[in-house]
């Protein structure tokens, strides 16, 4: 069933794509003749943390001790997964900690306004477990840029091709996944897996989430955006989170 989903949303996104590349092609003026709240590109990213499938052994000590669907370690799409059914997408820029006294300490701490987001969002997927709501929180803090990499074409040929750098590209990569480890573990969010995914790339610019924006959230159901908010960090209030669920819970229920 995951695998079937999975496919189906890539279908789905690819096709989106491909349409978007043929309007480009007839009239490059025109651009591509989707609705503007599509959802507008797939997020890739390596999953740090994702405790939503309990393990076969507790705590896993091997690869092999967690549940196959747990993506942990592992580079993979949750826009693709979660496919048509709601979500909840929580993009964040802020850096999550700080070298103080030549010691890494995280600078946002479990009362902190975008752990209150957080941990109310962990509390409201299982409330729509039957409508399939899921979420997720991308923290933005590779480098971002492109590199080159040789493609082999179906007839043999070869050539270049420009894709975004990704988490292997980044020396830096194990500081910032144990941020997040130790910031999951304060905040002990159990539905909501966390990624980490580069600064800038082809999918940042896609989801238009702005170098000055913080935190960005994004809802949206049957690959259609509903609403999204621009926010800063240290200014998540109780107010703006309660505006966030109720929006998250009138996009399933259809009241307002």
């Amino acid at each position: 069933m995951f695998t079937r989903r999975l496919i189906g949303t890539l279908g789905l996104l690819a096709l989106a794509t491909a349409a978007a590349a043929q309007d480009d092609k007839k009239d490059a003026k025109k651009g591509p003749d989707l609705p503007a709240d599509v959802v507008p590109a797939t997020f890739r990213a390596q999953m740090v943390v994702d405790d939503r499938f309990p393990p076969k052994v507790n705590p896993p000590t091997k690869p092999e001790d967690r549940d196959p669907k747990d993506r942990t370690n592992k580079l993979h799409c949750l826009v693709c997964e979660n496919g048509l059914s709601p979500s909840i997408g929580i993009f964040v820029r802020a850096p999550l900690a700080a070298e103080v006294n030549n010691q890494r300490q995280l600078v946002v701490g479990a009362e902190s306004g975008l752990a209150k987001l957080i941990k109310a969002t962990d509390l409201l997927l299982p409330k729509y477990r039957g409508d399939k709501l899921s979420g997720f929180v991308m923290f933005l803090q590779l480098e971002g840029g492109t590199k080159l990499v040789k493609v082999t074409q179906p007839d043999g040929s070869v050539v270049m091709e420009e894709l975004d750098l990704e988490y292997p590209d980044d020396e830096k990569r194990d500081v910032y996944a144990k941020d997040i480890k130790d910031f999951s573990n304060a905040v002990k969010a159990t539905t909501l897996p966390f990624g980490l995914a580069p600064v800038k790339s082809k999918s940042t610019a896609a989801w238009k989430l702005g170098d000055a924006d913080d935190v960005t959230v994004v809802i949206f159901n049957r690959l259609r955006v509903v609403k999204r908010w621009a926010l800063k960090a240290d200014a998540i209030g109780d107010e703006q989170v309660k505006e966030i669920l109720a929006a998250t819970e009138s996009m399933i229920t259809g009241k307002k």
